[in-house]
């Protein structure tokens, strides 16, 4: 009887041990996402003052430029740590699982885009946005368990 038990006691320790695994995977995706957007939304930030000013030079001067703005230089900053948090992510959870996930980013940089730049977005473009996002509900709430 005491090793019937000892084994059940494992199985559930090992199952609470992958349900934490699992939960540290989704939010290292999650934060991925914010990181991801919020380095998009920085380095669009970043573009935004150096287009009107760089408009007449010539491509190089232009590049080098952009890529050495500090908001652009700060955006890509953010976006590797979001990339290091998907590689955390992915190195714990099935990618199939995950890569919906990083389509939120399209809910998050658009947001953003209405919020900082006063982007105007069309019905047909959120509608887009919804079923992205609609997707991502379904898939994770009726995706195969095995995965979860």
């Amino acid at each position: 009887m005491s090793e019937a038990r000892a084994v059940m006691l494992a199985s559930l320790s090992g199952k609470k041990a992958s349900m934490h695994k699992n939960r540290v995977a989704e939010a290292a995706v999650l934060g991925s996402v914010l990181f991801a957007a919020a380095g998009h939304l920085l380095i669009k930030s970043g573009l935004n003052t150096l287009t009107t000013a760089s408009a007449h030079a010539g491509l190089a001067p232009r590049l080098l430029g952009y890529m050495l703005h500090p908001a652009v230089i700060s955006g890509l900053a953010i976006y590797a740590i979001g990339t290091a948090m998907w590689v955390f992510a992915v190195s714990r959870r099935d990618i199939s699982y995950l890569v919906p996930f990083s389509a939120l980013n399209y809910v998050v940089v658009a947001l953003g885009g209405v919020w900082l730049f006063r982007e105007r977005i069309p019905s047909t473009r959120w509608l887009g946005i919804l079923v992205v996002f609609a997707g991502v509900w379904l898939m994770q709430r009726w995706g195969s368990e095995e995965s979860r």
